[in-house]
């Protein structure tokens, strides 16, 4: 039964880069993606983006904690979730990053070619 909870936290963590990702684009539409020009204004939106993205993680686990009747929270819970969410993060993270950074530059060479 152990490992059937530490495949499902495993599968949790990779669905958590997912929210990531969204939250990610959503942040790099918004703020850009040189982080050396954020303003104030940006970093508190990045802080909330965090939050939010902590917040729906922690509910997430909770119901499926719920849903499959995990009972007590475990170490090695915690250790599949934060190893999905690595999976995650060194995959598929790496080639959606790419892809925003294409757009992100395209739209601003855009910007630029019209200035």
């Amino acid at each position: 039964m152990q490992v059937y909870i530490f495949i499902v936290c495993i599968f949790a963590g990779i669905i958590s880069g997912v929210v990531y990702d969204v939250l990610y684009i959503v942040r790099c539409a918004l703020c850009g993606v040189n982080k050396s020009a954020y303003t104030v204004k940006d970093k508190i939106f990045l802080a909330i983006c965090d939050l939010l993205y902590c917040l729906i993680f922690a509910a997430a686990f909770i119901f499926i904690s719920v849903l499959f009747d995990f009972g007590d929270f475990r170490l090695f819970m915690f250790i599949g979730c934060a190893l999905g969410a690595l999976i995650y993060l060194k995959s598929f993270h790496v080639i959606v990053a790419f892809f925003v950074n294409k757009v992100y530059n395209i739209i601003t060479a855009k910007k630029e070619r019209k200035s």
